[in-house]
């Protein structure tokens, strides 16, 4: 599992949604263009996705983490 720090996350969510302005201007631009505007909007679709599942996921407490010995012989306890 990857993890991500705050500053990381923020410019993760700028880029997506930067991406997503991009791809609807495209859009409204490419009207006429079946082929064109549907593998936009496949695009469109995923990165949608993408970006709902950062943004379900950006405040998930983390599992408690229990070291049973540390080096220095007392129990470590992570939350």
């Amino acid at each position: 599992m990857g993890f991500k720090t705050g500053q990381e996350i923020v410019n993760l969510h700028s880029e997506y949604a930067a991406k997503i302005q991009e791809l609807q201007d495209c859009l409204a631009r490419l009207e006429e263009y079946n082929y064109a505007r549907t593998v936009i909007q496949s695009q469109l679709a995923k990165l949608l996705d993408e970006i709902r599942a950062l943004e379900i996921t950006r405040f998930q407490p983390l599992e408690p983490v229990t070291v049973p010995n540390s080096t220095l012989g007392h129990e470590l306890y992570f939350s």
